[in-house]
């Protein structure tokens, strides 16, 4: 073969070679092939990722994420104010900014519902709350002014006796309120939430620093409605709240034997400090003994205080009075400190 046939049938092959590529679709046109002819198997699959991937975080996620925000947070009681208590009820208000953060801001609002109340791990609740909606917009505020209406009186009594006789109680919430935010679905959310409070425990209470102090005393000779001392005291609240309780009774003993009593005709417990009268009615023979004879430093006696009763507009509160009557606490009392405000 001569050279000129070979180098006429390597242009040849090299003429096919670039004809083949040329041919030969982009991988952008076989992209756009393969899109035209399977375009719904990318649909179905993205219909699937929808369902299994956000479908769940709207409508399992957000309701998740909301009970929990919810049963975890920390609810401020200041200002909470107990009034007008009867025997199968009493007025609840408090009017509070709520500190919500966690993505519940912009328009949405938590729906009005009817909060169960019980003492924790006890299946019979004592009330019903109807807690008003709460709005989110421009920041969420609670306001509650009504009555709540008791159903176990017994339930709320153990309460107020764990109230009065340790540093904290719990009341355990439930509820099944609508959560709507923005353009979300509306979540159907299962409240369960335990609510701590600060009790006021009235041993350790009686013997703290500071926890009271008489500013005014007189006595009363002749006696005037079998009482022989007048006195004024302020008090401190260790508790948020504002309780009102009415007429209050203490019976009072010294060494195993009867001192008297002492009567606080209309005791409301206001929030930080309290003022109350104190109308009494004392061996003072025993008094001036125990000073004189008495083991206490100088004037100092150690008296016993036992709850005996608390009404309100002459009607027992069964309730405060169960928590009064837990009451058995001892305090020191300098009686020459306040022999003083007889000068």
């Amino acid at each position: 073969m001569y050279k000129s046939d070979l180098e006429d049938n390597s242009g040849s092959d090299t003429n096919g070679a670039i004809k083949a590529l040329a041919a030969k679709p982009s991988i952008w046109q076989r992209f756009k092939s393969h899109m035209k002819k399977r375009w719904w198997i990318y649909v179905i699959v993205f219909c699937c990722t929808v369902l299994v991937v956000v479908l769940p975080i709207v409508y399992v996620g957000i309701p998740h994420f909301a009970n929990d925000y919810i049963n975890n947070y920390q609810f401020d009681y200041e200002g909470l104010a107990i009034t007008n208590p009867r025997p199968t009820s009493f007025h609840v208000s408090q009017s509070k900014k709520l500190s919500m953060g966690g993505g519940f801001s912009g328009s949405g609002h938590l729906t009005a519902f009817n909060a169960s109340i019980r003492v924790p791990d006890t299946d019979e609740e004592f009330s019903v709350f109807p807690v008003p909606q709460i709005n989110f917009k421009n920041g969420a505020k609670l306001v509650i002014d009504q009555d709540l209406h008791l159903s176990c009186v017994e339930c709320l009594s153990n309460l107020a006796i764990a109230a009065a006789t340790n540093k904290s109680f719990a009341v355990l919430v439930t509820g099944d309120p609508d959560l709507k935010l923005g353009g979300l679905p509306t979540a159907h959310l299962n409240i369960h939430k335990t609510m701590k409070m600060d009790g006021f425990n009235v041993t350790e209470f009686m013997n703290s620093q500071g926890a009271f102090n008489i500013t005014s005393l007189e006595l009363l000779s002749p006696r005037v409605d079998g009482y022989n001392f007048n006195a004024t005291i302020a008090l401190k609240n260790p508790t948020p709240f504002i309780v009102e309780m009415g007429h209050v009774t203490f019976n009072l003993s010294m060494g195993g034997s009867s001192l008297g009593y002492v009567d606080l005709p209309n005791l409301k417990l206001e929030q930080y400090n309290t003022t109350a009268v104190v109308l009494g009615n004392v061996d003072e023979s025993m008094l001036i003994q125990e000073v004189v004879w008495g083991d206490g430093d100088s004037g100092d006696v150690t008296i016993d205080i036992k709850g005996h009763s608390c009404d309100y507009n002459g009607e027992e509160i069964p309730y405060f009075a169960a928590a009064i009557k837990a009451v058995s606490a001892s305090a020191t009392v300098d009686l020459l400190k306040y022999a003083e405000l007889l000068i």
